[in-house]
């Protein structure tokens, strides 16, 4: 059975096991979540300062991006490579407020071979698995094999740099070859993720390049994904973005051949308290301040957040990626009433940028 020592001051002596079930293995231990987390997050709070550690549901949007960006980078810049294999990820509340989660990672016997996924504990109130466009995610051991081989990546970051490139990705699915894959911008690249298609899941089987992709078209009207928490789904009928701008850089990236850019190089090694003192710091060097906001990206609650830059206007796109409303506008069309009237907290939210 898999363990080894955890790696926190807070929760020293303290071994990390896999839990078995019938088929299944599940890493770390369900029952071991809450300690792990605890003691995690203890760490990545106490380092903040005050006024971001304590940011809920009723903060501004100026403390949930700052609270946010400390969740990034002390989940995927601090501890991207463990001694424990233990995992984190930045995931958002359904009331804006970024969290540090654990990474579980299930593995199952599966009719096309061993197969794993992925949730994410933040705490026994919240516990999602993410799904796209209404189906579970399911990768085989061969795209996990291929993407680590394939992609640049830091020893020992492999599994937190996919998870960063896949659930941080909108993918926008388009015909590789005789089958169908999921495109992701990565790199100054582009990574695709064939898959089959059921019911209820998308069966990832493996990870290309554009060393590896002979055949790439895309469809007339692009198919984009939304990540979100549990199996309900509606397609927005508005978006923050424009697919369409995604496909043609996805085509010229592949029709160039585009190689996988290198590794941003590290800065010096700082300790989690000297990089948590900076992010406000940082987040005004891009010009954050009062009045900015973060929302969810297209309004789908999931893991990708559109920021606000503070008096931007906010623009959203119908399905024909067409225009129809800036919240500044003094026009509003009906359709964007219609959408006003789902989501009131909307009209607060002024453009944007896309970060995931």
């Amino acid at each position: 059975m898999k363990h080894r020592p955890f790696d926190s001051k807070y929760r020293p002596e303290f071994e990390v096991v896999e839990e078995r079930r019938a088929n299944v293995t599940l890493y770390p231990h369900t029952a071991q979540l809450p300690q792990i987390h605890r003691a995690l997050n203890t760490e990545f709070l106490n380092a903040l300062p005050p006024r971001i550690a304590r940011a809920d549901h009723r903060a501004g949007g100026f403390d949930k991006l700052a609270l946010k960006s400390s969740a990034l980078i002390f989940c995927n810049a601090i501890n991207a490579a463990r001694s424990d294999n233990v995992r984190l990820f930045r995931i958002t509340t359904k009331d804006m407020v970024s969290k540090v989660a654990i990474v579980q990672q299930m593995t199952e016997s599966h009719p096309l071979g061993q197969a794993h996924r992925f949730r994410f504990y933040a705490g026994e109130e919240f516990f999602p698995e993410l799904y796209l466009n209404g189906k579970r995610v399911v990768f085989s051991t061969h795209v996990l094999e291929r993407f680590s081989t394939r992609v640049h990546n830091r020893v020992g970051e492999d599994l937190s740099m996919f998870l960063i490139v896949f659930f941080g990705s909108t993918p926008i699915s388009m015909t590789v070859g005789n089958g169908r894959a999921f495109i992701c911008l990565c790199l100054d690249s582009i990574l695709a993720f064939t898959y089959r298609e059921s019911d209820t899941e998308y069966f990832i089987t493996t990870c290309l390049t554009v060393n590896e992709i002979n055949h790439l078209k895309p469809d007339d009207i692009p198919q984009a994904f939304n990540f979100h928490y549990g199996p309900e789904f509606t397609k927005p009928k508005l978006r923050h973005w424009q697919p369409s701008e995604d496909v043609v850089e996805m085509m010229k990236l592949w029709e160039k051949k585009a190689q996988l850019g290198p590794m941003v190089k590290c800065p010096p090694k700082h300790k989690w308290g000297y990089e948590a003192s900076w992010v406000r710091d940082k987040l005004r060097a891009n010009f954050h301040g009062p009045g900015s906001r973060m929302m969810f990206l297209d309004y789908v609650p999931g893991p990708h957040t559109w920021e606000v830059w503070p008096d931007d206007e906010e623009q959203l796109y119908d399905e024909n990626e067409q225009p129809v409303f800036s919240f500044n506008s003094s026009q509003t069309s009906p359709q964007v009433r219609e959408f006003m009237d789902l989501n009131p907290s909307s009209t607060s939210a002024r453009t944007d940028s896309r970060f995931v």
